[in-house]
């Protein structure tokens, strides 16, 4: 009986599996354009857009992306959306994925007063606002969704 050598070419598995262009990351990288392109089609878009704030409607569906890294697993993308909120610079992109609980909106001065426009087109004044919350936009987890099959 012949003996079976086995040899470990550590160069060509760290190719295989944790390089950006082989086979696994391109494909890590396929999946992730899927993903981000389901999780643009999918975001809620206000018609209005952020007046105040000089947004243009679809400003957090304009910033989904998806980064890729590698780590000690192998190849991996992170599918995001670093939209912020242009008051205070909150995470937009995640507010609308998993939603927001009831919250109170003050004015940044304690003198000042809050202004927005409303559903019914008016402009509106108050010293407090006693926020219901949000409900949760799934954008993201419904396109992660759809390439699972589910």
């Amino acid at each position: 009986m012949a003996d079976i050598r086995w040899v470990w070419n550590e160069p060509e598995v760290f190719r295989v599996l944790k390089s950006y262009e082989g086979p696994v990351g391109m494909h890590i990288a396929k999946l992730a354009r899927t993903v981000t392109r389901g999780a643009k089609r999918r975001a809620n878009v206000s018609p209005a857009g952020d007046i105040e704030a000089g947004r243009p409607p679809g400003y957090m569906r304009a910033r989904i992306r998806w980064d890729r890294g590698r780590d000690l697993i192998g190849v991996y993308a992170d599918i995001s959306s670093p939209a912020r909120t242009a008051r205070d610079n909150a995470p937009y992109g995640l507010f609308m994925e998993v939603g927001t609980r009831a919250h109170i909106i003050r004015p940044r001065r304690p003198d000042g007063w809050l202004r927005w426009i409303g559903s019914d087109g008016r402009v509106h004044f108050a010293k407090v606002v006693h926020h219901p919350g949000t409900r949760p936009y799934a954008y993201l987890r419904r396109a992660l969704w759809a390439l699972r099959g589910a």
